[in-house]
Parts: structure tokens; sequence; C-alpha cells
């Protein structure tokens, strides 16, 4: 559009504003993780340290990469790719060969996210991904993470972290307590507890608080969001035969993330009959 030889665009109104934003939500989950990180620095010392940083470097690389491939502009100041990296080093069994966390946010960063299309755009929880494609690919990668072997401490460290997170308001309240409830009722009811009731609950908690808490990958409505994390915990219990496991419940919550496109169809928001009057006034 041009007026008085100056040159205009259109673009629609912002007919909503929040002050909610992709940032906001990285760095804030990034500062409910930080009970845990010390917990896995303090019960891994060195181990969980290289993992951390190797995890770190790899994912802004792959993620510089992806922008430089792709035409876009680094969004590193979002605080994807570093909240990614962490989430990685988290999950990390012991022992893992430095290999495996550089093919690790390879797939993360640069296929899960980019290649799907960037932030906001992919179908499936890239570290989840990652971690499933390497449980799949090395068996060797069996292991539960390392994070994990702290027993009290650890679980003390994801629960402050989790109540960190509910009280920024980033999601639906219930979606954590939801799945607590309803993985360690099957879990018990299948009589799958394992032998250490600590590493059971941190695993149930840090999938409850965090994996749960990515909003790309999950449905549009509330409704939506009840049912994915039902079926994520009722799969999670299913596929744990002996006790709760990481592995199990990376694999549920891919599953429920290709049910996500069906989930926001079915249960989209239908217009009520008085909007439906209102329109047909307005047509007549």
């Amino acid at each position: 559009m041009a007026e008085n030889g100056k040159t205009f665009s259109a673009t629609p109104a912002p007919y909503i504003h929040s002050a909610d934003t992709v940032a906001k939500r990285c760095w804030g989950q990034l500062a409910a993780l930080m009970p845990v990180i010390f917990a896995a620095g303090f019960f891994g010392k060195t181990e969980f340290l290289h993992v951390l940083l190797l995890s770190l470097i790899s994912a802004v690389a792959f993620e510089l990469l992806g922008a430089k491939l792709f035409g876009k502009k680094d969004k590193l100041h979002h605080g994807e790719a570093i909240l990614i990296a962490v989430l990685m080093a988290i999950l990390m069994p012991p022992g893992c060969p430095s290999e495996a966390i550089l093919l690790a946010n390879f797939l993360a960063v640069f296929i899960a996210k980019e290649f799907f299309g960037g932030m906001g755009e992919y179908l499936f929880h890239p570290v989840l991904f990652a971690r499933v494609f390497l449980h799949a690919s090395f068996p060797g990668m069996t292991a539960e993470p390392l994070v994990l072997h702290g027993s009290f401490w650890v679980l003390t460290a994801v629960g402050i972290g989790g109540l960190i997170l509910v009280r920024q308001k980033q999601g639906y309240w219930e979606t954590p307590f939801l799945y607590i409830t309803l993985c360690s009722f099957c879990t018990f009811a299948l009589g799958r507890w394992g032998n250490d009731p600590g590493n059971f609950f941190s695993g149930v908690l840090l999938t409850a608080f965090f994996l749960l808490a990515d909003p790309v990958a999950m449905p549009l409505t509330r409704r939506g969001t009840r049912l994915f994390v039902a079926g994520a915990a009722l799969l999670s219990a299913l596929l744990s035969p002996r006790g709760f496991s990481m592995a199990a419940a990376g694999f549920s919550i891919l599953l429920m993330n290709l049910l996500t496109p069906w989930l926001d169809v079915w249960l989209r928001p239908r217009p009520s009959a008085a909007e439906g009057l209102v329109n047909a006034g307005g047509q007549s």
C-alpha cells in the first residue's frame, strides 16, 4: 500500500494481547529446573557436569546450524535450545558416551524441532523424540537417567522445581497432578512399583511437571489436554513391567503426540446456538 510516496504494509490487528512469551516460558522452566540441576550435579558430580556442558554446547551449535541452513534468524535468546539441552542432560543415563549426547541433541534440536518447522510447529516433544530414538536404536542406552539414582534428595528437588513451575501458571494446574495420580494408581493396581519407591516417584514427578510442560505438542483445548495426560499416564504404567521407566514414559507421550491433531479436531470449540442465531440474522 502506497500513500504520499510512503509504503505501508497491512497486517492483522493484535486482537488478543498477552504478556506470555516463548522466552518467558523457557527461562521460567529453566529456573524451575535449577533444584534438579543442583541435585544431579551433587550426586552425578563431574559425570553429570560433563554431560550438561557437552549438551549445552551441542544444542546451541545445532540451533545455529538449523537457523543457517533453513534461512531463519537464530532465537537463542528465547532459551528453547538451552531448555532442550538441560532436559537432555537430565535424561541421559550414567556412563553415556559423548557421541550419544551429540546425536541426541542433533535429533532433538535439528531434526525434531527445526526440520519439523521450528518453534511452535513440531509434532513430537524434541527431547523425548531423541531419547526414545536412542533407546530403540542402541539397546545399551536402556538405563534409567542418572538423576533418578539420588533417591530422596532428588525427589525433593524435583518436587520443589515442580511447585515453582506450578506457581508460574504456564499451563493447566491439573495437568501434572492428573498424571501423578493416574500413573501411580495404575502402577499400584498392576503391582509394578519396582524396588525403589524414591526412583519411581522421582521419575513420575519429573515427567508430570517438566516433560508435560511443552505446550507445542499438546492439545489446544483443556479437555483434549486431560485426555492426552490420562492416555500418557495409562500407557506409562502399562509399558513399565518393572516399575516406572523413563523410556516407557517418553514412548507414551510420543504416542499421544500422534493423537494430538485428532484430539484438536474432535474437541474443537463449536459455536453455541445463540451465536448461530446471531450469525443467521446477520446473513439475512
